[in-house]
């Protein structure tokens, strides 16, 4: 057997169809577990957290890639992430409550204000609005933009022809700026 890391990733997903070899997921791993683990930091803002997710995700990877078709496994390794940290942070968001013990004294005593700056609101509200876009215009804009990957290489990260690219970002921009726009009381 050739070593792992001569494989495509194409060949290594089919190979592990047939064999089932966590070796064959472990040569994934090498390959993408830092870009997943960036994804997972900037969502779970903790290096623990992102860690632990990172297990997880490869975990739900090696179940998943038994029964799915995949094509471009960097783009589908992407979804399922982004897929597992938007559920990770919505179980989180439902069973977080304030609890005012929790701020120490000195904090409440100092007369600091809880308001949120104006940086911090912008940034809530861009998360959202990305949120609100549909699939493939919240991809591409994330690769476009927030990856900085060039038109040609979102192109075949997602297997979309470069004109669709181009019209997802183009509608992805225009509904995010419709949105913001809609949603930014903040400064009234």
């Amino acid at each position: 057997m050739k070593q792992l890391s001569t494989y495509t990733d194409a060949v290594l997903v089919q190979l592990y169809k047939i064999e089932t070899d966590p070796q064959l997921i472990g040569e994934l791993y090498k390959r993408y577990s830092l870009l997943v683990f960036g994804l997972c930091y900037k969502y779970l803002k903790t290096e623990e957290d992102s860690k632990d997710a990172v297990v997880e995700i490869f975990e739900v990877v090696m179940d998943k890639l038994k029964s799915h078709e995949v094509t471009f496994f960097s783009s589908w390794l992407y979804k399922v992430s982004k897929n597992y940290l938007v559920r990770q942070k919505n179980r989180n968001k439902n069973t977080e409550t304030l609890n005012l013990e929790n701020i120490p004294e000195k904090f409440m005593e100092s007369g600091h204000d809880l308001t949120l700056n104006v940086r911090e609101h912008e940034s809530v509200l861009l998360n959202k609005a990305i949120s609100s876009l549909n699939d493939d215009q919240r991809t591409c804009i994330e690769l476009f933009y927030l990856r900085q990957k060039p038109y040609q290489e979102v192109a075949s990260m997602t297997g979309y022809d470069l004109n669709k690219v181009k019209t997802c970002i183009q509608n992805g921009r225009r509904n995010l700026k419709i949105f913001m726009e809609g949603k930014n009381t903040f400064y009234e």
